[in-house]
């Protein structure tokens, strides 16, 4: 007989003794039926006596009864392991380097795969050496528990694993994940920052004296919820004026999947037109550092990403459409936006912050 899942020792001979059947498995065929010859043989001449184990095999077998307890049932045992067992032998330090190769074909991102490679080499330092098919649930949780950071990076770093494992069952490598059944530590979600409507007047009216262009990509994070990533690099053949849309080619937006956005505030559009976005020309770069020191010049708070959450959070106040405002954001459902933005701020500051218009000019 074969055992398709024993890759190593794929060749088996079977029998009977005292109504229980033993299995004993060979590398090579070659070395199966010398076996059930050699076996055969000595049933012929030693009886039933030929089946029973010699000294060595009766060591391990008392070595295995031990492991597994005097009362466990074999054939759950066998069944378990059939059901769990490691497909192929694979080191973890193997496993992840493939791992991570895969998302690179995938098309992750440099600073995204350089978080997973920071993250998943820790694991690799401590079980590298290991095969895959050995690491228990016992093993990662025991890790997770001894990181020395907080409950959010812990739950990072096994996302990771999680998804390092999951990658080996959907390969074929391992039949289950050691992960499964795993909780994530425990967050307490913070309060989001925003800045207030006076610190939003403060920023485009203390900068009103620097480029068109600057104010003007500001306000696409401020009054329309872009990331940094997708203002800093928009140009100006994407804002349809005629159609009062945008269009987000997929590679400026997080999603990498092309989006058109409209339904946006009156405000917005009249900074857009102030700042003439057919004239643009500042790198991502450029405009990285122009924002930041438009931020100091406006004696403004650094808080990561707070047009976007401002955004979030006035447009909600004021529209009352947590759906309307999660379709602008590019989001799959408002659920993000009901957990963190929803009673950051009244209806009159959102109609305030959405009142934020452009100097009078006549140019």
């Amino acid at each position: 007989m074969e055992f398709s899942n024993r890759p190593a020792h794929p060749y088996g001979v079977q029998w009977r003794l005292d109504g229980r059947r033993k299995t004993k498995s060979f590398a090579t065929r070659e070395k199966q039926i010398a076996f059930a010859k050699a076996l055969a043989g000595d049933a012929k001449r030693d009886g039933l006596s030929a089946y029973r184990l010699n000294e060595a095999e009766a060591r391990e077998w008392r070595a295995f009864r031990a492991q597994i307890g005097a009362d466990a049932n074999l054939d759950e045992v066998a069944r378990h392991w059939l059901l769990s067992g490691a497909k192929a032998s694979v080191k973890v330090s193997d496993a992840a380097k493939d791992y991570l190769a895969a998302k690179s074909a995938e098309g992750m991102s440099a600073v995204a795969h350089s978080h997973y490679t920071k993250w998943i080499g820790r694991f690799v330092a401590e079980f590298g050496d290991r095969e895959a098919g050995t690491i228990t649930r016992e093993d990662v949780a025991g890790w997770l528990a001894t990181l020395d950071a907080a409950a959010a990076t812990r739950a990072g770093h096994l996302a990771r694993v999680r998804g390092l494992f999951s990658w080996l069952v959907t390969c074929g490598k391992l039949t289950v994940s050691p992960c499964a059944g795993i909780k994530a530590p425990k967050l307490v979600t913070a309060d989001v920052e925003i800045f207030t409507v006076q610190q939003g007047r403060d920023l485009f009216e203390k900068n009103k004296a620097e480029s068109r262009e600057l104010l003007g990509r500001l306000a696409l994070e401020a009054f329309c919820g872009l990331r940094f990533s997708s203002a800093a690099c928009i140009a100006g053949s994407e804002i349809k004026f005629a159609e009062k849309g945008i269009v987000l080619p997929a590679q400026k937006i997080k999603t990498k999947r092309r989006e058109y956005i409209d339904g946006l505030p009156e405000n917005l559009w009249a900074w857009l037109a102030w700042a003439k976005p057919e004239t643009w020309t500042m790198t991502p770069r450029a405009y990285l550092a122009a924002k930041s020191l438009a931020r100091v010049r406006a004696g403004l708070p650094e808080i990561r990403n707070a047009l976007r959450h401002s955004f979030c959070s006035y447009h909600i106040a004021q529209r009352k459409d947590p759906s309307r405002t999660s379709v602008i954001l590019c989001h799959t459902s408002p659920r993000t936006l009901w957990k963190h933005y929803r009673g950051n701020a009244t209806e009159v500051d959102g109609a305030a912050w959405f009142s934020i218009v452009p100097p009078v000019s006549s140019s």
